[in-house]
């Protein structure tokens, strides 16, 4: 089983060895969760993300996976939750952002999806794909000339994004 299942009962100092126990077996049912996933087991890995939660509410990894899964699943307004609570937990991480932009705009809340690319490009302006992302946003706005200078961003910055991202398709 996990770690801090082990260490729990032999504890000398117990509140901080119990929280960083806990924080370990957090980012345990992460990685497994995202194992899951990468098999294809979409419900088993949310449930490994869900207990990553109920063991550290406060894993933004975990609420950002979750909401990565909810979106697969077609629950996007859970997604979007889920994202939120990654974001009220680090507002710096410009994946959580991103993977929230890349839900509104299946929602075709494009307005709303631009904010979150803007918001990760300001927390990393080498971010290809949110260019990327934003350029399609912008051009689903029929905004072509600003969404053509998101895509040349996004080549100058990554100019092998257009055949990864093929691949990933």
């Amino acid at each position: 089983m996990f770690s801090w299942l082990r260490k729990k009962n032999n504890l000398s100092s117990p509140e901080y060895k119990f929280r960083h126990s806990r924080k370990e077996a957090s980012e345990e049912y992460v990685k497994y969760g995202e194992d899951l996933a990468n098999q294809r087991q979409p419900e088993k890995a949310l449930e490994y993300f869900d207990k990553a939660i109920q063991v550290s509410p406060n894993n933004d990894f975990a609420w950002g996976d979750k909401g990565l899964i909810l979106d697969k699943l077609g629950r996007t307004d859970e997604a979007l939750e889920s994202f939120s609570h990654a974001i009220a937990i680090d507002s710096t991480n410009p994946i959580t952002w991103h993977n929230k932009g890349l839900t509104l705009i299946k929602l075709k809340r494009l307005v709303e999806a631009i904010e979150c690319f803007d918001r990760a490009i300001e927390n990393n302006e080498k971010y290809a794909k949110a260019w990327y992302n934003k350029g399609r946003a912008l051009a689903m706005l029929n905004k072509a000339n600003e969404g053509q200078k998101c895509f040349d961003t996004a080549r100058k910055l990554d100019p092998f994004l257009y055949s990864k991202l093929k691949k990933m398709t």
